[in-house]
């Protein structure tokens, strides 16, 4: 999926959120700095500096009474010998580390659009960022930790954007006071490669590996900044929530105590039955980075991203060709692939089964119980799928079309017949919803295909894990959906895709906002996000969204638990946070669960 509106902008809450410098680990200094003698520092005794203290320094925010740590790193640098390959812890080799400017961002195509905020890019990106009341005492506190896994497709996002002082701040003001942690992924082919090369050099789910070594050391570290690492909530948006879930498939897993997903489940990302089943995709890959071993160049690639070829630079195999290009070149091969058209829409990179992590489908493994028993909250917003229809779209030829690209097996005619009488073009069943036959000045298959592609890719693959996890005992389970629009949104996109950020952060109120929209959001804006803020600490604090025994306070609705009979979901909307019962288009969504094979397996591309 890739997000083509700007995003969240929380940067701006923070004055030590400049851009940071291309190789991020200059932060590095030697003990005993006088000119960082006020700021905040923590001390860690981490395994790979064996035992010695190592300090690290922060800066605070006074206006929100937070301290902020920005860009500790967690990993080796992920170059040379370690790119493609599983990350390794980093080896703190001096006693002190002023970490006072947000760290670069992984490999990625800035110019796409996706993200608004000023920010380098770099191989060497495997930092984090933590967030802290200020001044906390670890002697005599330790606080929840919620770790913030972003989202952007597996191809995008960073750490930048998610500065956590009003979310902090508001903790404090409720007496849910938190550590926040957000961390750096890899991305692309650097993170998420997929093919024959990536497979057998065991360089698939790279970025998964990165999430899990970032949470072991937050169970190591966190302490130290008056986290409690025996209270860790994951949460994350979209391929952050995909992520998120992923970790479930590790029945035994105590990297983590529970868990928030916003629009994103196992199954929402396509995921084929070996890293090899997308082997068009990897091939691609080879010809625009010139490092293939067939000699036949695809039509479809008229230009190479780098000029090496193969043999120049003395490889032994396409995939060491890969490792050894610079990481540029790699990426801006990866632009070229993307700019495919029969890439153009959906994923190319992400999660695939390697026998490891994601032992078999998430689907099949879903169905069978084999899942960590963990409390967790897991929800969509209203109209998930129209940021992902172009709003040029002019018939149903179109968006079949659209569909056959996106859906990763090629659907059949009968397929095809099915959607089109579960989700006919009529624009008062269309996407954005309860909208009448408003069609925003557009042809009304934009709705119509917008309603298929939401609740395909994320409103069925949430309910089906929901569902699952109850039948299998889990009954610490929350649902909700978001449905307050954003104020100076375009109409067409409706309750869209990623909207509820800002009201998660604390950003959705009088004089912040969103970054590329004219967007003044409300009182009442502000209201709901500090009911959603609510949930989420409470959340944090004691495993249910309605605080320590289990009811809501004055301000906020309760929130009962889903089971599988009630079907209770939370409706988030301003001046009308409602429970109703999660069944709506029950018959459609469920042709999508019923049919894993056609909807949720990646299929190899010929291009």
């Amino acid at each position: 999926m890739r997000l083509q509106h700007s995003f969240v902008a929380l940067g701006l809450l923070c004055s030590s959120s400049a851009a940071p410098p291309l190789y991020a680990r200059q932060n590095e200094t030697t003990s005993n700095a006088t000119s960082v003698a006020a700021a905040p520092t923590a001390t860690i005794y981490p395994d790979t500096s064996q035992g010695q203290p190592i300090e690290i320094v922060g800066t605070t925010n006074p206006n929100f009474k937070t301290d902020a740590y920005l860009g500790i790193p967690f990993a080796k640098p992920p170059i040379d010998d370690l790119r493609f390959a599983p990350p390794e812890a980093y080896t703190y080799n001096t006693s002190s580390y002023t970490v006072q400017t947000s760290p670069a961002a992984c490999m990625q195509d800035l110019s796409s659009g996706t993200f608004s905020y000023d920010t380098e890019i770099s191989e060497d990106c495997l930092f984090l960022n933590v967030f802290t009341p200020a001044g906390v005492n670890i002697t005599d506190e330790q606080y929840p930790v919620m770790v913030w896994v972003y989202g952007g497709s597996f191809t995008s996002g960073a750490v930048t954007p998610y500065n956590a002082s009003l979310l902090i701040a508001y903790g404090q003001e409720i007496d849910r006071p938190i550590v926040h942690v957000a961390l750096n992924y890899r991305l692309g082919a650097f993170g998420w490669g997929v093919g024959s090369g990536f497979a057998e050099n065991n360089a698939t789910n790279l970025g998964l590996r990165d999430i899990k070594l970032a949470l072991s050391w937050v169970q190591e570290n966190i302490w130290a900044f008056g986290g409690d690492p025996k209270t860790v909530t994951v949460f994350g948006e979209s391929a952050g929530a995909i992520a998120t879930s992923l970790l479930f498939l590790d029945p035994e897993t105590e990297l983590f105590s529970q868990a928030i997903m916003e629009s994103g489940a196992p199954s929402t990302s396509p995921i084929g039955p070996e890293a090899s089943t997308w082997e068009g995709a990897y091939e691609a890959l080879l010809l625009a980075s010139n490092c293939s071993s067939n000699s036949t160049i695809s039509p479809s690639i008229t230009t190479s991203a780098n000029g090496t070829s193969l043999y120049a630079t003395g490889s032994s195999s396409p995939f060491d060709c890969l490792r050894a290009l610079p990481a540029g070149d790699i990426l801006a091969a990866q632009i070229l692939v993307k700019n495919m058209t029969v890439f153009q829409t959906g994923f190319i990179y992400g999660p695939t089964i390697d026998g490891d992590l994601i032992p078999d489908s998430p689907h099949s493994l879903i169905g069978q119980g084999k899942v960590a028993n963990k409390p967790f909250i897991t929800g969509n917003n209203k109209d998930e799928g129209t940021l992902f229809v172009p709003s040029t779209i002019s018939d149903t030829t179109q968006g079949l079309l659209l569909l056959n690209l996106l859906e990763p097996t090629g659907l059949s005619n009968e397929t095809f017949a099915k959607l089109l009488r579960y989700y006919p073009n009529d624009t008062t069943l269309g996407s954005p919803f309860d909208t009448g036959n408003e069609t925003f000045g557009l042809d009304p298959s934009y709705k119509q295909f917008a309603a298929i592609l939401g609740d395909a890719q994320f409103q069925a693959q949430r309910r089906y894990f929901l569902r699952q996890a109850n039948q299998n005992g889990n009954a610490k389970t929350w649902t909700y959906q978001f449905e307050q629009p954003t104020p100076g949104s375009p109409g067409y996109l409706g309750v869209y895709h990623a909207s509820e950020i800002p009201f998660v952060y604390g950003a959705a109120r009088p004089g912040i906002g969103l970054a590329g929209f004219s967007m003044n959001y409300t009182e009442a804006d502000s209201i709901l996000s500090n009911s959603i803020m609510e949930y989420w600490l409470n959340f944090a604090h004691y495993a249910d969204p309605n605080g320590p025994d289990g009811t809501s306070s004055s301000n906020a609705t309760y929130w009962p638990a889903h089971n599988i009979d009630d079907k209770q979901i939370l409706r988030l909307v301003a001046n009308n946070v409602t429970v109703f019962t999660d069944d709506y288009r029950e018959e459609a969504m469920s042709y999508f669960v019923n049919n894993p094979t056609v909807f949720n397996q990646r299929r190899s591309f010929d291009f």
